[in-house]
């Protein structure tokens, strides 16, 4: 008799440090591209059900979108894997107002310092997409 388990197993293929690990994995389990969701109208929905302003997801989806779309161009060091997705913006904490301030404070507590670390040897990229990006107007 041959019993069959299922496992769900999360992956993140921008963690380069477990790359041993990387292919025993790969070797065992099937794998599932999930892409961010910032253009997806579930995405939206949730946010405008949690209070967020129209013209805040509006900008949350375009900004992320531009700043998705540079990390995919860049092929040499980053790709498609390395985008940044929408579950940062999901979580709103209990008493907390999604309002400009709850996103500068996810950009620069959470998404930032993500950025600077992709580009740790061309800090002006990281730059330029938090200030230009980000936070332009």
């Amino acid at each position: 008799m041959f019993a069959t388990t299922r496992c769900c197993v999360t992956h993140n293929t921008a963690d380069r440090s477990l790359a041993l690990v990387d292919y025993a994995l790969r070797r065992r389990f099937a794998f599932v591209d999930l892409r961010p969701a910032f253009d997806l109208p579930a995405f939206r929905d949730h946010l405008f059900r949690r209070g967020v302003l129209a013209s805040l997801v509006e900008r949350i989806v375009s900004r992320m979108s531009q700043v998705n779309d540079r990390i995919s161009k860049d092929t040499a060091n980053l790709g498609p894997g390395y985008c940044i997705g929408h579950s940062f913006f999901c979580m709103i904490p209990r008493g907390s107002t999604p309002d400009e301030a709850w996103y500068r404070r996810i950009v620069r507590t959470e998404i930032e310092p993500l950025l600077r670390e992709y580009w740790f040897d061309d800090p002006s990229q990281a730059e330029s997409l938090v200030k230009d990006v980000l936070f332009g107007d």
